[in-house]
């Protein structure tokens, strides 16, 4: 049975009403990465003590983190890169990586999340990215963290991020095989990078899928628009469908709309409603 839930931020920056909307809408699981403009990663102990307090009282099970980690540039000399950072600095230095992964997954671990999204280090990718991100010292790093934590790393394909479409992925998780890698199967940035979602690929991939993201655009003129699940360019009747064929009937399923501040809680209510019929159509 799959898990639908959604990122608290994306329905409002303030909790309380964001646990009221998923109240109304019956919905339970929760996907961690700001509250009150704050990174998650920055948090005190008393802070996490305090959201883990108010999220259990609510029932809300917190089943993942959007972590920025690896959402960076690798070195100083990196371009700048327009991206959403959500509070976060991408220009740190080595020791600074280190230390916020391992205060990361301290924060997972007090939480109860066994689950961290990650990205690829900002940048436009080579000709072998995935190969080139399964090398990478501070992945490998951050996976024997992942170990000592018993925490699995999700690679979401996000579009600034150096692995980003479906040749990289599949070369990522071909060379690297630490079943503490999985993937953060974001739909609508695959298909912003020019890719489909296609049997073919999953067939490839489908093992290593365990979460996925759902937001929906529309292109005006060229210019992409955010707008509720259902009503943009992607069928994801007919993806819902693949993956259901494909995939593991333990996915966790979010919802990130994307949306301007005044239309955020309507935002999360059709897009949370019309996949709810879809996934209620193939008894999910």
């Amino acid at each position: 049975m799959y898990k639908l839930g959604i990122n608290f931020d994306e329905i409002s920056d303030k909790l309380d009403d964001s646990i009221k909307l998923m109240h109304e809408l019956d919905i339970r699981y929760g996907e961690l990465r700001t509250i009150n403009s704050k990174n998650f990663v920055f948090w005190s102990d008393k802070e996490v003590a305090n959201f883990k307090k108010i999220t259990s009282k609510a029932g809300i099970n917190l089943v993942a983190a959007a972590t920025p980690l690896f959402k960076w540039y690798k070195t100083d000399q990196d371009p700048d890169i327009e991206h959403d950072n959500f509070g976060f600095d991408p220009r740190l230095k080595m020791d600074k990586k280190l230390e916020l992964m391992e205060r990361t997954m301290v924060i997972a671990s007090m939480l109860g999340i066994t689950r961290l999204r990650i990205f690829s280090g900002l940048g436009k990718p080579g000709p072998n990215a995935g190969l080139d991100f399964a090398n990478d010292v501070l992945l490998n790093k951050a996976l024997l963290l992942a170990d000592q934590y018993k925490i699995d790393l999700y690679l979401e394909n996000e579009p600034v991020c150096q692995v980003n479409n479906k040749k990289d992925i599949v070369q990522l998780f071909n060379a690297c095989n630490n079943p503490r890698l999985k993937f953060w199967l974001d739909i609508a940035n695959l298909i912003e990078v020019g890719d489909e979602i296609d049997r073919e690929f999953l067939d490839k991939i489908h093992d290593r899928i365990g979460y996925i993201h759902i937001k929906d655009y529309l292109l005006i003129d060229g210019i992409k628009h955010y707008v509720p699940v259902g009503q943009g360019k992607i069928d994801y009747r007919k993806i819902i469908m693949l993956l259901h064929q494909t995939c593991s009937d333990d996915l966790n399923i979010s919802i990130e709309t994307h949306a301007p501040p005044d239309k955020k809680i309507d935002y999360s209510r059709i897009s949370i409603h019309n996949i709810s019929l879809i996934l209620k159509e193939f008894q999910l």
